[in-house]
């Protein structure tokens, strides 16, 4: 199999909002710790071609997704649809759209995004040689925790004993206590690779406006930096539940963490590619769709009067644009009714007669040998994201996260389900929550794993 590896630019200029964290917080801009990359994998095997994208951005818009697509394809003469574009969940990163209240996206860089892509693409067709597949799948335990059953947010954990390379969580059952890689070889030195590992890349928490990939981009940037010419590519996994040991956390100690995770992060991959062995299978194959899941059953009438409730609480007298009081705290602050409000009022526009607005998730899988690669354009729970690994191989299966879309697939018996993950996060999406996304989403992945296996 011949591939190929390319990197680009795509840091923006200071004063753009960043991406994550709660709504209207204007956080923008103001140091670059790391200039963020497009980094690209060609694939040819036979007559089979394929491309491999991946963004340091939190995240795509289904729209914003297609237009990289067609602007890539266009300039290595490939189908969009051979295209698997994913994206690494740094929150570090500027905003490009698709969540009112999560920073406002910059019409510029979005706008010249794309051709700023193109050249990483057209570098990783150019270099494309025969190339020999090593993989490996190596503990990285101690580097994520589940936020949701194991005290994920680290506002308040002892910060010198959590930074320790030795530190445990309480369940790390409850993490990606792996990460997997491939890596391809020409001559004997190593021309590139995908490490895929399920954590949120948020060490860095709101209190920051610095611009970089976070830990797994800090780890891309050693592993580069170790193997001079070589490119490496991280695709996020089951991450929807999970975060980094430490997260939230002030600056100074923010920067401390980046550095001692994105270290352990790198040793772990480090030990992956030394215990590498040839990859078994040969061939390519790629599928991508666009599949409607079931939603909740709102009426317009539903969704009319929790328009009106919080306009009418918005316009009080002597209310303020303070987004982060509100008489209910927590999901009902100010700011997060407004981002709720401005979902509603996108809903409402959606509607065609009664039928509720129902748009596509993509799901695109990929096989390289003998590694199946199955994205969707939501953040996969990390208990989902077993169900699509056991389905062939723990080894062998990689579900991927944030592959042409955004949102979440929690499970119906997640902690923060139905309320931050099962209908806040649908809702500033501007989409009806999902009405069994687990299910519906884990079995598609299980038949597009089981079909590229074959």
């Amino acid at each position: 199999m011949k591939a190929g590896f390319g990197r680009s630019d795509i840091t923006p200029r200071f004063g753009v909002q960043l991406a994550g964290y709660g709504p209207y917080r204007n956080r923008e801009a103001r140091e670059v710790l790391a200039p963020l990359k497009a980094r690209a994998v060609w694939l040819q095997s036979g007559c089979s071609r394929a491309l491999i994208v991946s963004l340091e951005l939190c995240g795509l818009t289904r729209e914003l997704d297609q237009r990289i697509r067609e602007a890539v394809g266009r300039a290595v003469r490939l189908d969009p649809q051979k295209v698997f574009l994913s994206v690494t969940h740094t929150h570090s990163a500027p905003s490009v759209g698709g969540m009112f209240g999560w920073g406002e996206a910059d019409p510029l860089y979005v706008e010249t995004l794309p051709a700023r892509v193109v050249p990483a693409a057209r570098e990783a067709k150019r270099n494309a040689v025969s190339m020999e597949w090593r993989e490996a799948a190596v503990p990285a335990e101690g580097i994520a925790v589940n936020r949701e059953t194991d005290a994920g947010f680290a506002l308040n954990a002892d910060f010198a004993t959590r930074i320790k390379t030795g530190w445990r969580p309480e369940r790390p059952e409850h993490t990606d206590p792996t990460v997997r890689v491939l890596a391809a070889f020409a001559d004997g030195e190593l021309c590139g690779l995908l490490h895929h590992f399920g954590c949120h890349p948020v060490v860095y928490g709101e209190k920051t406006h610095a611009i970089h990939g976070d830990f797994v981009g800090n780890a891309c940037d050693r592993l580069e930096q170790k193997h001079p010419g070589a490119v490496a590519v991280f695709l996020p996994g089951a991450l929807g539940d999970i975060n980094p040991k430490l997260n939230h956390r002030n600056p100074r100690e923010s920067r401390r963490a980046l550095h001692a995770i994105g270290r352990q992060y790198f040793a772990a991959i480090q030990r992956g590619l030394l215990s590498a062995e040839p990859m078994a299978g040969k061939g390519l194959a790629s599928v991508r769709r666009l599949v409607r899941f079931a939603r909740e059953d709102w009426g317009r009438a539903q969704v009319a009067r929790r328009i009106q409730e919080i306009e009418t609480a918005l316009r009080r007298p002597n209310v303020t644009d303070f987004p982060h009081i509100g008489e209910r705290g927590g999901l009902f602050t100010r700011g997060m009714e407004m981002a709720r409000l401005e979902g509603l009022r996108k809903i409402m526009g959606d509607y065609r007669g009664s039928r509720v607005p129902n748009p596509p998730v993509t799901v695109h899988g990929l096989r390289i040998g003998s590694v199946v690669v199955a994205g969707c354009g939501l953040e996969i729970y990390q208990k989902s994201g077993r169900a699509v690994m056991e389905a062939v191989s723990p080894e062998l299966v990689w579900p991927v996260s944030l592959v042409g879309g955004i949102g979440y697939a929690p499970p119906a018996d997640a902690p923060g389900h139905p309320g931050y993950a099962g209908e806040f996060v649908p809702l500033i999406c501007g989409e009806v929550p999902f009405a069994q996304i687990e299910v519906e989403l884990v079995a598609t992945l299980q038949r597009v794993a089981r079909a590229l296996a074959g």
